[in-house]
């Protein structure tokens, strides 16, 4: 440990610097994986019997949109268990997490040697750090105390960052002005593009207060969800959440089921009902699919809204709720106002708050993290060991259009995940191009630079820059450099950072920058 001093120094003032937490978190896996020389590293929040990935190294991008249930996942139950360390045998009948989730290393798909770091905040589980290698002796040297202190440095800067997004949420901060702050208490929402943390920003805005949102998208968005996060933060948590999907209301009985009826309303109506409106007095009504109401109801819905009462069918009495309102639309309601099929009055009252749900084509790679959320469901409702997704298929995936949005998504990981084990007996799946039926994506090659060891070291001509700008050219210059120097030092940080002169922190962020992650 003596020779990485300064590292863990630098580690432990970033706790309290002012740099970010993906930042901090990222660094302390750098200094991890420097030190014990290992595969791969994550730093895992503990949240709901889950371990949620925040932070990796050395493991593939979709891990990052995995939720690991410890119900699941015996070795992570067990670091959950645990008061200190967990050594696990590297002949240990436990399935990893991580079992073919390590690139560049196809040829071994089990891990062998594992550590789990339970991170502790006055004896409260927040967190675990996981180091995986796939020498079964690649840990034996390094004593106890050494994790120990990992555990500490780890445990601390986690608490940091919740306590942080704990009192920016109490003051009603949704996000500092040039510091991108995890929302810890969406991270059902997954994705990590500037539309996903703009949208996670108007959430803890606007989730505890008693205004109406409106929430637009496209089909397949995730809307609902959007609508549970503003619930599941607001102060009316504890009471109810009622849903309504509006387009399935038939117009005979769309009101009844708003407001109620009393016994001998209409035929059928063989004793009093509650509407929607009453079983979420106190709690939250969701009215999904709203536009697509009629006229008539819209109006008795604004009534609603802005006397708060209600009056059950059949019946003169007032009845007094109070209800908050969230909606939800796929229609474009300014040119359905413009139409006249919708009011605009009940429009103005509804959207107090509008919030946007980007559609999954502008969300870059978090299609990504998605897609490995999606893989890690399938893999325990087929009971095999871990479903992975082909280097292709990552770059196939980014390149579709997804008029169906994170519904198609979803979709498509299911039915490539059954056709593949069909066709395969074997444990760990590999998702390739062929379980999917792309229509509209075109292979494309990838943005990135190949940083498998079995790639040519690239070869530096001037004719590779003509022609380039100054700029373009320095960056593809620095891309290559950096890719030849990191494949001659097999693929160790820490070296390739010396022979550079560069500090170890800042070459992780450079190669990040240039897409060489």
């Amino acid at each position: 440990m003596t020779q990485y001093k300064s590292e863990w120094i630098q580690v432990a003032r970033d706790i309290t610097s002012g740099i970010s937490e993906q930042d901090r978190f990222e660094r302390l896996l750098v200094t991890i994986r420097d030190m014990l020389q290992c595969d791969a590293a994550a730093l895992l929040l503990f949240q709901q019997q889950h371990f949620i990935p925040l932070a990796i190294n050395g493991l593939s991008e979709d891990v990052l949109g995995r939720r690991f249930n410890i119900d699941q996942h015996p070795r992570l139950e067990a670091i959950a268990r645990a008061g200190d360390i967990v050594r696990f045998p590297s002949d240990s009948d436990l399935p990893d997490p991580y079992d073919a989730l390590i690139p560049n290393h196809a040829q071994k798909l089990e891990v062998h040697s594992c550590i789990g770091l339970p991170l502790f905040q006055e004896d409260r589980l927040i967190g675990a750090v996981t180091i995986d290698a796939f020498d079964p002796t690649q840990f034996n040297d390094f004593p106890d105390d050494d994790f120990r202190l990992i555990s500490a440095l780890a445990a601390n800067s986690l608490h940091t960052a919740l306590l942080v997004a704990k009192l920016e949420q109490n003051i009603g901060v949704a996000s500092l002005p040039k510091r991108k702050r995890t929302q810890y208490a969406q991270m059902d929402i997954i994705g990590q593009s500037q539309g996903v943390i703009d949208l996670k920003s108007h959430i803890s805005a606007v989730a505890n207060t008693d205004l109406s949102v409106l929430i637009m998208g496209e089909t397949g968005v995730g809307k609902e969800l959007v609508a549970h996060a503003i619930y599941s933060q607001s102060n009316r948590k504890a009471e109810s959440f009622v849903y309504l999907n509006c387009a399935a209301l038939p117009e005979s009985v769309a009101e009844s089921e708003l407001f109620g009826h009393i016994k001998g309303a209409f035929t059928g109506a063989i004793s009093d009902r509650k509407g929607k409106f009453e079983l979420a007095n106190k709690g939250t009504l969701f009215l999904d699919e709203v536009g697509e109401l009629s006229l008539a109801l819209q109006a008795k819905l604004l009534r609603a809204l802005q006397y708060g009462d209600i009056q059950r069918v059949g019946d003169d009495r007032n009845i007094k709720v109070d209800v908050r309102i969230i909606a939800a639309t796929n229609r474009t309601m300014h040119e359905e106002v413009k139409q006249g099929r919708f009011r605009s009055d009940l429009y103005h009252r509804l959207s107090v708050f509008p919030i946007f749900v980007p559609p999954l084509r502008e969300r870059g790679k978090d299609v990504i993290l998605l897609a490995g959320f999606f893989a890690e469901q399938c893999q325990h409702k087929l009971n095999i060991a871990s479903i992975t997704l082909d280097a292709d298929v990552l770059i196939l995936l980014q390149n579709n259009p997804w008029e169906g949005n994170v519904r198609e998504l979803e979709h498509a990981i299911k039915r490539a995940s059954v056709i593949a084990k069909a066709e395969s007996n074997a444990p760990h799946l590999i998702l390739k191009a062929h379980h999917f039926q792309f229509t509209h994506s075109e292979p494309i090659k990838s943005s990135t630079i190949s940083m498998s060891p079995s790639s040519d070291t690239p070869e530096f001509t001037i004719d590779d820059y003509q022609g380039l700008p100054l700029k373009d050219a320095i960056e593809q210059f620095q891309m290559k450099l950096i890719q030849s120097t990191y494949l001659h030092n097999e693929q160790k940080l820490s070296a390739t950072a010396k022979q550079l002169g560069l500090n170890p922190g800042n070459l992780h962020r450079l190669m990040k920058r240039l897409g060489l992650k």
